[in-house]
């Protein structure tokens, strides 16, 4: 269900020039980072309402060139088994699709 509210951000944030990248039949769940080649985080916690006042999620974070390099090399490897969504691709997704997220749209909120 959370793929499928995510979902209804695509288009906004492919027009902003976003880049999405999806992995085909998998699902990573952790959320990481790397900041100027020095900062990294790791972890659960998203960066939303629920994440932010009561999921108990956590995420660690780092300050080290070191771990910044292996996280960035970690992201090139999963970057290798990604593929991009293009703003043409996802016009083009079937009406049935785009009907499901405008009915989930209002659900958005909640998650």
């Amino acid at each position: 269900m959370a793929d499928w509210l995510s979902r209804g951000y695509y288009g906004e944030l492919l027009g902003a020039g976003v880049r999405i990248f999806r992995f085909d039949g998998a699902m990573v769940h952790a959320k990481t980072s790397t900041i100027d080649g020095r900062w990294s985080t790791v972890g659960t916690a998203n960066i939303d309402r629920l994440s932010m006042t009561g999921n108990y999620e956590i995420n660690v974070e780092f300050i080290d060139a070191a771990m910044a390099a292996e996280m960035e090399r970690i992201y090139a490897s999963d970057l290798g088994n990604a593929v991009e969504l293009t703003e043409a691709e996802w016009e083009a997704r079937g009406a049935h699709r785009k009907f499901t997220e405008l009915v989930l749209a209002p659900l958005r909120p909640l998650l």
